[in-house]
């Protein structure tokens, strides 16, 4: 009598035929689970889907076509205050103009209060300086501070979903034939920071200087206080969280709360960072912007102050 194959181990094997190319694709997706993570082109609905990942705009280097072996680019941060005094925005438009530099590098806290009105001003001043235009979000500017510094997180999607309408990214990479320039967000979790900076690590030019540019100051530890509401302006993790993965950059840059230009060093197991402080304060102090002359050796930088019109007000508190 002939052997006949059990009909349960027929049905068992067409079952393994059927599946081997879903758990072949599920293998794929495990192996991988980062990088899956790190693509997020819809449309997200919530503040969950808006921190789900990373937009392509965010992910893929801006590659410069400059082609001098000086780059010049104007930088500058915390410049909300001029919002009340169109006479002093004018002059610091005019300023930057003037400077015809490369690239203009805004780091930071360009809005209040993270209104349409605020931005559609600022951008539309911007675009009058008539060149590439590079952003790393300040806490003003992908939040709505009169709620957050008062706890409430009703509008935040809102809030950083008009950064993401007006700017476009959170976090960029670009470089030209001088350096790398990579500009991340700030306001983000650690975990999000060191998964953006993991993740373009390869696409940097290791023969170029590498510039790392936030809107708030990475060396100093000044940060969120868990329960505290009124911390929530500081960045939510200590410095020590992130500068030992970030040692491989040659320039830390911000332009956070300052007050004047500031360029120094802050030690790191390798040597130091070279590291420069480009952020405004207040009505009523001297204003200035920042140059930076950038070669594939060095940077040659310098504060510029701004000439305040007499009958602008800016001084009179």
């Amino acid at each position: 009598m002939p052997f006949k194959t059990p009909t349960i181990i027929i049905n068992m094997t067409k079952l393994l035929v059927f599946l081997m190319p879903l758990l072949s694709g599920i293998l794929l997706l495990s192996c991988h689970p980062k990088e899956a993570s790190l693509r997020y082109e819809n449309v997200p609905l919530t503040l969950t889907e808006l921190h789900k990942g990373f937009y392509e705009t965010e992910l893929s280097e801006t590659k410069l076509s400059l082609e001098k072996d000086t780059t010049s680019i104007i930088a500058f941060g915390h410049t909300y205050p001029l919002l009340n005094y169109p006479l002093v925005f004018d002059a610091f438009i005019e300023t930057i103009i003037k400077e015809d530099a490369d690239y203009i590098f805004i780091l930071g806290d360009v809005v209040k209060d993270n209104s349409e009105e605020e931005w559609d001003y600022v951008l539309s001043q911007f675009e009058r300086i008539g060149k590439p235009l590079f952003f790393a979000p300040g806490n003003h500017d992908l939040n709505y501070h009169y709620e957050r510094y008062n706890g409430k997180h009703d509008n935040q999607f809102e809030a950083e979903q008009r950064y993401i309408n007006k700017v476009g990214y959170r976090y960029k990479i670009a470089g030209d034939v001088n350096a790398n320039y990579v500009f991340i967000n700030m306001n983000d979790s650690i975990d999000r920071v060191l998964q953006y900076l993991n993740h373009i690590k390869p696409q940097l030019d290791t023969t170029k200087p590498a510039l790392l540019l936030t809107s708030q100051c990475i060396w100093h530890n000044k940060h969120q206080i868990k329960g505290d509401h009124k911390t929530w302006t500081n960045k939510p993790f200590r410095r020590e969280e992130l500068l030992p993965h970030i040692e491989y950059y040659d320039y830390l840059i911000h332009g956070d709360w300052g007050g004047k230009f500031f360029r120094g060093k802050w030690n790191k197991s390798n040597g130091a960072f070279d590291v420069i402080g480009v952020g405004n304060r207040k009505v009523g102090d001297p204003f200035f912007i920042s140059r930076l002359e950038i070669t594939t050796d060095t940077i040659i930088s310098y504060g510029i102050d701004l000439a305040i019109p007499e009958d602008s007000h800016w001084f009179n508190l």
